[in-house]
């Protein structure tokens, strides 16, 4: 998959101009800094606040485990909620040769047998990585990520 980022149309850009011109009047580009750094503080207030609140359900969650292994139950309902213990597995891999060459080697002669069981993704760090010492990885293109930057002055 080739993600692709095609540049506006003038028709589009000016569309997308109206409507943030509309939103936000006489946005200057110091301005739209200031504006984008007080969205970013704001979001890492909330972040802040999401972080206590998922550290409080994980101890919560501890204890509900606790209680229902004491009472011998995997389901307890209250006014508001139900809770069930799920179970499922998941790998962990000890030994990624091992695995690699299985998959690989795949099965009855169909070396694609077990190909689903990788993502299918490179890592973006590995691949800058080859990339910057010249190395060409087929079936590959560099795809450049254009983000903002927000500083505080």
């Amino acid at each position: 998959m080739n993600a692709v980022i095609e540049k506006p149309s003038r028709a589009k850009a000016l569309k997308l101009l109206e409507v943030t011109n509309r939103l936000v009047p006489e946005l200057t580009l110091g301005k739209a800094a200031d504006l984008i750094y007080d969205l970013r503080e704001e979001k890492r207030d909330l972040d802040g606040k999401v972080k206590k609140v998922e550290g409080e359900i994980a101890t919560l969650t501890e204890q509900i485990f606790g209680m229902l292994d004491k009472q011998d139950t995997r389901k307890a309902e209250g006014n508001r909620a139900s809770i069930s213990v799920n179970y499922a597995i998941n790998p962990s891999t000890k030994d990624w040769d091992a695995t690699a060459q299985w998959i690989i080697n795949g099965k009855r002669g169909d070396k694609y047998a077990y190909a689903h069981l990788m993502y299918k993704r490179i890592a973006a760090p590995a691949y800058r990585e080859l990339r910057g010492l010249g190395v060409v990885i087929p079936g590959q293109e560099d795809f450049t990520n254009r983000t903002l930057s927000i500083t505080k002055l």
